[in-house]
């Protein structure tokens, strides 16, 4: 089909659902597919199927209209920029408000999964209901033999990954009340502004929302959001399709909004921190070791994941390649969020940024 993208997804994908948000609101011609039988509870995504075919290892992969296939939400949203120029654009104008999006939409990819991994793996309820939920996603109409077993591999898989991302008794307090923290955010934030930039919907909200599509399922999150966020549940549900939106962005000269100080608030003093633990455990050679990150005096105990690292010093090149007057310009809010000095380079890490490019 000319023109026409397919994007391959998972239904428990925050990466997956955020791509989709994006081609719908920008009125990209696409397919959502979800590869049935593509992933079974256990061992490789994709083994035997098309996303194994393209190289891929795991959802989104989306396949461009000639033929090849790409993985990797933040890059691929960045070259449909370069594909569909000028067509409702998720990047705001303004280079200084392009970047404090991508600030928050990269904290939102890189922190808030684990909250919701911890949420989604442990609490009783939804260790029930989501591995049923997701398997019977991935495997469509199977017997209930089927689905029960391929539910249980799956829940003792992600058991596992909770423990190595943080979901643990220590960290547990930590990552819920960054939960409660969002919410209480957006939820100010949604009676006056719809989206964080402007009447239009940017990269930060599409970066939340991903996430949040998946809170807004799990029995636990969810039953918190309609509980404590009635308006940020109606959000999520709006973002998911916004094809219909049409907006502006705010002036530079405006003050950012309630939901974009509160979320770049988050990043400073939680996620940003995490990233240069993982940022300083990849230039040790410590890459997919144990690491302690200080984030609100405590002690957080995670895995260091070179991607992780990546996405930081991604950040920190783009916050250099910033002319000095726009610098200046978002400087007040970079301090007052805490993010600042997150985002200059210290030695030895300019020469180990990794290319930026979809994978």
């Amino acid at each position: 089909m000319d023109g026409v993208y397919r994007l391959l997804g998972g239904p428990g994908s925050p990466y997956s659902h955020k791509l989709r948000a994006v081609l719908r609101y920008r009125h990209i011609p696409h397919r959502w597919i979800v590869p049935l039988g593509a992933f079974r509870g256990s061992g490789s995504l994709g083994e035997g199927t098309e996303i194994a075919e393209a190289g891929k290892r795991q959802v989104p992969v989306i396949q461009f209209p000639d033929g090849s296939y790409h993985s990797d939400s933040t890059p691929i949203i960045d070259e449909l920029e370069k594909r569909h120029p000028g067509e409702r654009s998720v990047i705001p104008d303004d280079p200084g408000m392009a970047f404090l999006a991508r600030v928050i939409e990269e904290a939102s990819d890189e922190w808030l999964p684990l909250p919701m991994f911890d949420y989604r793996w442990n609490e009783a309820v939804d260790r029930v209901f989501c591995p049923r939920r997701q398997m019977a996603g991935w495997l469509g109409a199977v017997s209930e033999a089927e689905l029960g077993e391929a539910a249980a591999s799956f829940l003792s898989r992600q058991e596992t990954l909770r423990e190595f991302l943080g979901g643990t008794v220590e960290n547990r307090p930590l990552l819920q009340s960054t939960y409660e923290e969002l919410m209480g955010v957006m939820e100010s934030h949604l009676a006056t502004q719809l989206f964080l930039f402007g009447s239009r919907p940017s990269i930060a909200d599409f970066g939340l929302y991903g996430q949040l599509s998946q809170y807004a399922v799990d029995p636990t999150t969810s039953n918190l959001m309609k509980q404590k966020a009635v308006r940020l549940f109606q959000w999520v549900q709006l973002t998911d399709d916004a094809s219909g939106i049409e907006g502006e962005w705010n002036a530079p000269d405006v003050p950012l909004s309630t939901g974009a100080r509160g979320l770049l608030k988050l990043a400073g003093e939680v996620a940003l921190p995490m990233l240069q633990a993982a940022v300083d455990a990849h230039l040790a050679g410590k890459d997919f070791q144990p690491m302690v990150a200080d984030i609100r005096s405590h002690g957080f105990k995670t895995l260091a994941r070179p991607y992780q690292a990546h996405t930081l010093l991604w950040l920190k090149q783009a916050y250099a390649a910033l002319d000095e007057a726009t610098q200046g310009r978002i400087e007040p809010a970079l301090v007052e969020s805490g993010c600042l000095p997150w985002l200059s380079f210290r030695e030895g890490e300019r020469e180990k940024v990794p290319p930026y490019c979809m994978a």
